[in-house]
Formats: structure tokens, sequence, C-alpha cells
């Protein structure tokens, strides 16, 4: 089965649910489905397969020395809701048809070579990358039981019902000094591989998120005998920190700052009453931390005059704060030496978008990722789409760099 069916057949393995879109999120049936598909992908490859105590799938090629640092390579492949085929599964699938490819070529390591499929990269439990964040460390045991899904089931719960043991946490921690690079090929999602006709992006630095939870509470009444005047709105204080927030952004002195407001919950919901409580949920990312520090700031800012302004009750909650990732330049070098050796052009660029390699950067691990472009820049949608012999590139590039990276 070559890449393009693995991809379809595991775009088979997901939730029954309404509209187009996958639903394959973390530490569910579907989810357990999907890793038995790629344990067996690993194994028809001929790796040494195992998975550790928070559900992180790895596949290993044992090098010539095994006692040196090992080069990871890998994404998830778990989906967030109402998905595409694409998102991180090519890491994983195209890894392995990458270290195909290498034995093929008759290619013998000097450094074992790691597959990884992360659990949990997108955020079922409010903050993404489970996985790769119980590897760096930053994920602790009194986490597991705070964070909780749309369903308040808490991610110790949802651990235990995919066999998994939330006491072990610690054991998933890794040694960054083990790791020599780790290498995450992606789809870009975004347009501007399309937009300038490169079908490679050589990434750079990954921007990161400042996520905020807040909640602001005025008085519900009834608004047919409640003057203008007298009125504390919450929505009306909601609306005035979504224009804020693109304000911000907009007019941020990086040129790439990025904020969004993507949940807004109003209470109680009638057409006659005067809204008494909203949450917002608010992203503000960035790949320069100052840039978007100041962003936050200017934001909680705004909160407290408004609390003052409109007479409501604000309070603000952190729900991920992430440092912004650069890229080791031995690894972006090996993956630009890999573009150069077949001749296909390549764009240097920065990832909006987060992923895995972000937090393992953030533990001291070497990093680098590869870009396929994305159709429209469409992901996060059944629309996503990238052509075949763009996935191709993407694996023949990854295969390039792991060659130089492996020695």
């Amino acid at each position: 089965m070559g890449l393009h069916e693995q991809i379809e057949a595991l775009a088979q393995v997901d939730s029954e649910h309404p509209g187009g879109g996958l639903v394959r999120e973390v530490y569910t049936p579907e989810y357990g489905e999907a890793v038995r598909f790629v344990s067996d992908r690993m194994r028809e490859a001929g790796l040494e397969v195992r998975e550790d105590s928070v559900g992180n799938l790895f596949g290993l090629w044992p090098g010539v020395s095994p006692e040196l640092p090992r080069v990871l390579t890998g994404s998830h492949f778990d989906t967030t809701l109402n998905a595409g085929k694409y998102d991180g599964v090519l890491g994983v699938l195209g890894a392995i048809e990458a270290i195909r490819q290498l034995k093929a070529d008759g290619f013998s390591p000097a450094r074992s070579i790691e597959v990884v499929g992360f659990a949990g990269e997108e955020p079922r439990f409010g903050s993404g990358c489970i996985g790769s964040r119980a590897m760096a460390g930053t994920l602790s045991r009194s986490d597991l039981d705070r964070m909780a899904d749309r369903n308040g089931i808490t991610v110790a719960q949802a651990m235990r019902t995919s066999g998994l043991d939330p006491g072990r946490l610690g054991e998933a921690r890794i040694d960054p000094a083990t790791i020599a690079a780790q290498v995450e090929l992606h789809i870009e999602q975004g347009a501007v591989l399309e937009h300038e006709g490169i079908r490679v992006g050589v990434v750079e630095r990954i921007a990161a998120p400042h996520d905020l939870r807040v909640v602001i509470t005025g008085v519900a009444r009834h608004s047919g005998s409640t003057p203008m005047g007298l009125r504390r709105d919450a929505l009306t204080g909601a609306s005035e920190v979504v224009l804020e927030v693109e304000r911000l952004a907009r007019e941020s002195p990086s040129g790439s700052t990025v904020g969004t407001v993507g949940v807004l919950h109003v209470a109680p919901g009638a057409v006659n009453v005067i809204p008494g409580e909203v949450v917002l949920e608010i992203d503000i990312r960035d790949s320069d931390l100052a840039a978007r520090t100041a962003v936050v700031e200017a934001t909680l800012a705004k909160l407290d005059s408004l609390a003052v302004e409109r007479s409501l009750s604000v309070e603000v909650a952190t729900i991920t704060q992430d440092t912004p990732a650069e890229c080791d330049p031995r690894i972006v070098g090996a993956v630009r030496a890999a573009c150069e050796a077949i001749g296909t052009p390549y764009l240097t660029m920065t990832s909006g978008a987060y992923h895995d390699s972000m937090v393992l950067a953030g533990a001291g691990v070497p990093i680098g990722m590869i870009f396929v472009p994305s159709r429209d820049g469409i992901s996060h949608h059944p629309d996503e789409f990238t052509a075949p012999d763009e996935l191709d590139l993407g694996v023949a590039v990854l295969a390039g760099a792991l060659r130089r990276l492996a020695v």
C-alpha cells in the first residue's frame, strides 16, 4: 500500500458524525483503531514499534551506532472536528515512506531514526500537544485532572478508557540529549507556497500562541423594560474586546502578530434578555515574543478598563502560553541541501500554526520543519488537499534531510 493509498485508508477511520469532515480525537476508540493502522504500517517498513505511557507511538530503525543521539521524525494523526485527511497524517505516514525510500537506496544510518506519532496534538482538552508536552516534561499529573473536553471528560479519564495509566505520566519524559534532531513534514495550512508558486517550504521559526479564557459578567434583565442607560450588557462589552484584539494584532509592529476570538458563549441566550455573561477564548500568536507580549498586555489593559467603564466583572485565565521556536540551523541546512540535491526550489518560511516540534524545542530538542502546499490555503476542513506529487516531493525532501542528519 503506497503513501496515497495509506492516507485514503486512514481517512476512513473516524467517528460517526454529521458532515463530511473527519473526527478522530485522541483517546477515543477511533483513535485506537488509527494507532493499530499506523503500527501495522511501521512494522511493514521493518520498524520496531512501541507506545509510551501517554500513547505516543514510535517506530525505530536502529542505526549502526545506536548509542548516538537518535533522529526523530513525525507528527500526529489525531484530528480536530470536521477535519481533512492530511494535517499531521502526512508527517507520520510520510516519515515511514521516507524510511522505506532510504532502505531501498541501501542507506545505512549511523544514528537510529525513529518515527513518532504524537498523541493529542489537536486541542480536544483545550490545550493541544498532550503527547509532546509529556515528553518535554511540561505536563503535570494535576493537569490531567484539570484539563477537560467539551463534554467534561478529563485527560486522565480519557487515558484510562484507552488503557493508559495517568500515574505513569512521568515515564514519557525524554532526555533532550538523546535526540539529535526532530524533523516534521507537514502541509503548510496556509496559502503562501501556492501564492508564490513554490512547492517546498523550509521552516526557520514557529509562532506560538498565548491563549486566554475571559468571562465577562454583567446583569441579565428584560430587554424591553430596561433603559439603555441602566444596562450592564456583557455582550456589548465583549464586542469591544473582539474588535480590540483585531486592531491590536493589525497594528502590531512585528507585522506578523495574529489575534483571534474563536469562541464566544452568550448566556442566557434569549432574544428578549440582556446578556448577563459572555465567555470568550482569545488566541494571540506571533514568532516575535516581544510583539506578542505587547498585544496580550494591551488586551488585558482593555479588559481592565472595560470593567470600570461598563460596570462589568471580568475574569481572565491563561489556557496556553507557549514560547516561539527557532529551528536549528543545522537541520534547516540539511533540508535546504536536500532540496538542492533534487533540484527543487524552496521558500524560507515561518509557521503560523503551532506543532509538536515547537513543544520539543522548548525542552531543548533541535527541530526543523518541511512544508508542502495546501490548496487554497485550506486546512482543518474537509476540503483540505495537497496534490499527490507534492506529497511525494515532501517525502523525498524529508528522506534527503534524514540521510544528512543520521550520519
